[in-house]
C-alpha cells in the first residue's frame, strides 16, 4: 500500500500545512501567545497538510493525510526543540492526536469534496 501513496503529494501537503500554521501564526497577533491559540493553529495546519495530500492521492487518500499530518507533526516538534523549547511529553502526545485527527479531517473533506 505505501508503493501506491502519491508521495510528492504527501510531502507537497506537510509543506503547506507548515505555511498555513506560520502565516496563522504571524496574523494571529494576541490569540497566537495563548496556547489554546496554538493549538486551534496547528490544528487548521494539519487539517490543511491533510486536505492537500488526500486530494492529490488517487487511492488512499485517508491514509496520504494521515502520513501527511504525522509528517508534519515531527517536523513542528523538531523545529520547536531545536529552537530551545523543552520537550513536553504530553504536549506532544496531544500534538501527534491532533495531527491524525486533523489528517483524517482533512482527508474527508478532500474526500467529499472529490464525490460532490
Amino acid at each position: 500500500m505505501l508503493r501506491e501513496l502519491h508521495w510528492s503529494g504527501i510531502v507537497f501537503g506537510t509543506a503547506t500545512g507548515l505555511v498555513v500554521s506560520y502565516v496563522l501564526f504571524v496574523f494571529s497577533g494576541p490569540l497566537g501567545a495563548n496556547l489554546v491559540g496554538q493549538v486551534a493553529i496547528q490544528l487548521i495546519g494539519f487539517i490543511a497538510a491533510g486536505y492537500v495530500a488526500a486530494r492529490f492521492s488517487l487511492v488512499h487518500g485517508v491514509t496520504a493525510g494521515r502520513i501527511s499530518s504525522l509528517l508534519l507533526f515531527f517536523l513542528v516538534a523538531v523545529l520547536t526543540i531545536a529552537a530551545g523549547a523543552g520537550a513536553n511529553i504530553f504536549g506532544l502526545l496531544l500534538l501527534g492526536v491532533l495531527a491524525i485527527f486533523g489528517g483524517s479531517t482533512g482527508a474527508a473533506i478532500a474526500a467529499n469534496r472529490r464525490t460532490t
